[in-house]
């Protein structure tokens, strides 16, 4: 726990000072903490992504983005003294008491616990190739997951610090968690005062997700935190409605939305939100910002890409609707529609690819078979929050009122990305955050509305049975965290954090280079490199040349 907190404040330090850095282009606007925190988690993010296409992510890419970091310090001093003394009285106060007795609780969840399945199948692995290699060429011919190619784990890649102490750390799902929630905590404490609650409830479902993932938090997980980034993104934008900054502050939430892109590609849609400040500047001729913010988004999306070429030979992986390179380590065609389809048909719990094509009618049911039951009822608590809010809208049309441009087109992103999840692979935990998004701006218009009569009955109807629906799902967790406490109490992992799994793994010779893959299963391996959970993945593959740099491709 106390190397986890030590950590923490180190990661903070540096994503403040960097995102002081790059929001300083960005002048004349109000920027809180979380802004600055989170700019410097892309900043970052894209930082490594670039270095590890040249070098691998060790102590000389730490030490640039360490000297960086305390440049920008040194030259936003003021900035920073400034930032200081608007925050710091927090701290000695009952409100900073519970938000460092809140760090200390979610620290013990980060210091021990079950790893996220895939965090043993490929993200600690993943993590491991960015630190000794910074890429290989066709890894995803090593292990197909590799291509997969999260900028999360750049990013936690470069607060491991291996180099450092002989040890991975993973604390950076856990640093997502306690800055959302604090940036929640936050929002929340002046709601009785609050005239517009969408936002509020956002806030809500920010802690209601960290709820669900936090005896798991400590996984450098990238559905955690492309999760996290997704509900601060709609957050922001319900929260920024009346600002009259609300321009630039839009479009700096549709970079951190192409930012999710690159986390998981699957949240893409979300991009869609950057329509409504792009028809906001071109109405008013603003080609120098508009340029600029698509400056900004080609940076953050470049860097992805070229990652994407050059571990799988396509430009989007497993997407093959873009196929224009012809790249000797590129992972054959067959291979990739194979892990595209195991992703869809284990999302609708068919596990056979031979399913792939099957019709709603035939899989659905199947799908829903699997779900549990608080699972169905959330789900079905999602549901009624959509007619809740299409309620809502009709009486808003019936009585004349403005209809918001602004939400309009976060609800078209969100709903897309819902279509896009429930179609391509509907595993809960791949879309909770939009699942999240539905419920908690119904509520939030619903306690925004001015309501008698009959429609108050039928809305508040609503809004008790949404309540009774989703009521298990918080229980499902609160039990599981409980539990959890009871069991963990004694892990010895009050200074230390609890180390990744080690698993039973063999060895493979190619080209005179040993290559290790595990005999447990589908299980990987930090601890050796390069590495795959699948034999016969390896043998299908062989070296381009006579070393490990060189890269791999398909025999």
């Amino acid at each position: 726990m106390l190397v986890v907190l030590l950590s923490w404040i180190y990661i903070s330090i540096l994503c403040t000072l960097a995102g002081i850095g790059i929001l300083s282009f960005a002048k004349n606007i109000r920027y809180s903490w979380i802004h600055y925190i989170v700019a410097g988690i892309v900043a970052i993010t894209v930082y490594v992504e670039f270095f590890s296409i040249f070098a691998k992510i060790g102590c000389f890419a730490h030490i640039i983005l360490l000297t960086g970091a305390l440049s920008i310090g040194y030259l936003k001093r003021q900035e920073i003294r400034t930032l200081w003394s608007k925050y710091s009285p927090v701290l000695c106060s009952w409100e900073g008491f519970f938000y460092i007795c809140f760090i200390i609780f979610i620290a013990f969840f980060t210091s021990r616990g079950e790893f996220h399945t895939d965090t043993n199948i490929y993200h600690a692995a993943a993590i491991r190739l960015y630190e000794e290699y910074g890429l290989i060429k066709g890894a995803g011919n090593l292990q197909l997951h590799y291509a997969y190619n999260s900028s999360y784990l750049a990013f936690a890649s470069i607060f491991s610090l291996n180099w450092l102490f002989g040890r991975s750390l993973h604390t950076t799902t856990g640093f997502m968690e306690i800055i959302m929630c604090l940036y929640a905590f936050r929002g929340l404490k002046d709601f009785k005062r609050h005239e517009d609650h969408v936002a509020d409830m956002m806030k809500v479902g920010i802690l209601f997700y960290a709820l669900v993932n936090t005896t798991r938090i400590m996984s450098p997980a990238t559905d955690y935190a492309a999760m996290f980034v997704v509900l601060f993104v709609i957050a922001e934008w319900c929260d920024n409605l009346h600002e009259k900054e609300n321009e630039t502050i839009f479009a700096l939430l549709s970079l951190a939305a192409v930012y999710v892109t690159t986390i998981k590609f699957s949240a893409c849609l979300l991009v869609l939100i950057a329509i409504y400040p792009a028809v906001c500047l071109i109405k008013k001729k603003k080609w120098k910002e508009i340029a600029g913010y698509v400056l900004c988004g080609c940076v953050i999306l470049v860097p992805f890409l070229i990652r994407n070429y050059f571990i799988s030979g396509w430009l989007l992986y497993p997407f093959d609707g873009i196929d224009i390179f012809q790249a000797e380590w590129k992972v054959p065609r067959q291979y990739m529609l194979v892990d595209a389809n195991q992703i869809k048909v284990w999302g609708r719990c068919l596990y056979d690819v031979e399913k792939t094509d099957w019709p709603l009618s035939k899989w659905f049911p199947i799908w829903w078979s699997h779900q549990a039951r608080y699972e169905r009822m959330f789900l079905g608590g999602t549901a009624l929050a959509a007619v809740l809010q299409f309620v809502i809208v009709l009486k808003r049309i019936i009585k004349k009122q403005e209809l918001r441009l602004h939400m309009a087109v976060l609800h078209l992103a969100v709903w897309g990305n819902l279509i896009l999840w429930f179609f391509m692979a509907p595993f809960i935990r791949y879309g909770l955050a939009f699942l999240f998004a539905v419920i908690m701006i119904a509520a939030g218009e619903y306690l925004n509305e001015k309501k008698s009569g009959f429609y108050s009955i039928l809305t508040g109807g609503f809004v008790f049975c949404i309540f009774v629906s989703v009521s298990p799902y918080w229980d499902q967790y609160i039990t599981d965290a409980g539990v959890f406490v009871k069991h963990s109490l004694t892990d010895p992992y009050y200074i230390l954090q609890k180390d990744y799994d080690v698993c039973e793994m063999d060895n493979y010779e190619i080209n005179g280079n040993t290559v290790y893959y595990s005999v447990e299963g589908e299980i990987n391996n930090y601890h050796v490199y390069p590495a795959t959970c699948y034999g016969w993945m390896l043998e299908r593959s062989t070296l381009i040349g006579d070393d490990i740099k060189d890269g791999f491709m398909a025999k």
